[in-house]
C-alpha cells in the first residue's frame, strides 16, 4: 500500500495527549498478536466475538468519547460540501435512514442531496424522504420497483450536476470534517479518479478497529468527537492508495463516471465498486483511501436488511 500526504489548510483542531489514547486503543484492537487464531475461525463466530467484544467496550469508549461541545461547522467545512452531489439510494430501513439525513441536513449544507426511494414498502419511508426533501430543497427520485442498489445509484447520478458525486449508504452517518479532505485530495491531485474514508465498516482497510467494534453502541456526538480526534493525527491529508474504495460512501469524479459508464450493469449489486475501481485504475486514475475523513457506517442496516443478502 502506497502512502502519500498532501498539505491542507490548518483545520483549527489541535491533538491533545487524551486524544491519542484513541489511537493507541485503535491499535491494540487490530488482532496483531492474535491473527493466527482469528483466521482460524468462521466469519460467523468471527462477527459474534466482535459483537461480545464491543458490548464490553462500548460504555468505556462511550464515556471517553463523551463531550459538552456543540459540533458546530466552519464555513470552510461547509463550503466543501458544494462541490458534491451526494446520492443516497433508499429502501426502507426509515430509522436509520433518518438518522442519516438528519446528519446530512446539518453537516452537508450547500451540497446537491438527491434522495433515491427505490420503491421502499413503507409508507414512514416515503414521508420520511418527502420532509426532508421539501424542508432542505432536495431532489426526490421514486421507483416503481425495486432496481436494487446500484441502479438506484445510477439514477441519482443522471440528475447530478456538481463536480464529484457521492454514493452514499443510508446506515450511514456523515460527520462536520468529512468533506474536506476528499474534495481538497480531488482538488490538489488531478490523478485521483476515486477516494473513500475512514469508516467503521467496509470490506477494505478502511475501517478502523474500534470504531467497527462500537459502531451499533455510538451516539451522534460520539461519532463527532471520534470523528473529531481522528481529524487531529495530521494537519496533513492522508491518501493511501488501494485497489478498491468502499461503496458505503464512494467519491468519484462525475465526468470520470460519465466517461466509463458507472457501474457495470450486468453485475450484482454488491461487489461493483470492486469492479468500478478497477476501470478507473485502468484509466490511469489513483483509487485511495481519504485517511483523516470519517463517515460512520453501521453496515447491512439499509438494502443487507431490508431485502436480504440472498436476494441481492
Amino acid at each position: 500500500m502506497k502512502t502519500q500526504s498532501t498539505g491542507t489548510k490548518g483545520s483549527g483542531i489541535r491533538a491533545s495527549a487524551s486524544d491519542r489514547s484513541l489511537e493507541h486503543l485503535d491499535h491494540a484492537l487490530g488482532w496483531r498478536y492474535l491473527s493466527f487464531f482469528w483466521r482460524a475461525l468462521s466469519p460467523a463466530v468471527r462477527d459474534s466475538v466482535r459483537e461480545f467484544i464491543g458490548r464490553i467496550v462500548a460504555p468505556y469508549i462511550g464515556r471517553h468519547l463523551s463531550s459538552q461541545n456543540e459540533f458546530q461547522q466552519s464555513i470552510e467545512y461547509a463550503g466543501a460540501s458544494a462541490s458534491l452531489s451526494i446520492i443516497v439510494p433508499v429502501h426502507d430501513a426509515p430509522k436509520v435512514t433518518e438518522r442519516c439525513l438528519i446528519s446530512l441536513q446539518k453537516y452537508a449544507p450547500m451540497a446537491e442531496v438527491i434522495l433515491v426511494n427505490d420503491a421502499s414498502k413503507l409508507a414512514d419511508t416515503g414521508k420520511l424522504l418527502q420532509d426532508f426533501a421539501c424542508r432542505n430543497g432536495w431532489t426526490l427520485i421514486r421507483h416503481s420497483k425495486p432496481l436494487g442498489h446500484s441502479a438506484a445509484c445510477r439514477s441519482g447520478a443522471d440528475l447530478a450536476t456538481r463536480p464529484y458525486l457521492c454514493l452514499l449508504n443510508s446506515d450511514t452517518l456523515v460527520t462536520p470534517w468529512c468533506w474536506l479532505p476528499i474534495t481538497k485530495a480531488f482538488e490538489d491531485d488531478p490523478s485521483i479518479g476515486v477516494s473513500g474514508p475512514s469508516t467503521s465498516y467496509s470490506g477494505t482497510q478502511q475501517s478502523l478497529p474500534l470504531a467497527k467494534l462500537t459502531r451499533h453502541y455510538l451516539n451522534e456526538n460520539q461519532i463527532c468527537e471520534y470523528a473529531r480526534r481522528l481529524l487531529t493525527e495530521s494537519s496533513n491529508t492522508i491518501l493511501a492508495d488501494l485497489p478498491w474504495v468502499s461503496g458505503f460512501a464512494l467519491f468519484i469524479r462525475r465526468r470520470l463516471w460519465e466517461q466509463i459508464g458507472g457501474f457495470d450493469r450486468s453485475l450484482p449489486d454488491y461487489g461493483n465498486e470492486i469492479e468500478l475501481c478497477k476501470r478507473v485504475r485502468a484509466t490511469g486514475y489513483r483509487t485511495v483511501w481519504v485517511r483523516n475523513s470519517y463517515i460512520h457506517h453501521l453496515g447491512a442496516m439499509s438494502y443487507g436488511r431490508t431485502i436480504g443478502a440472498k436476494s441481492i
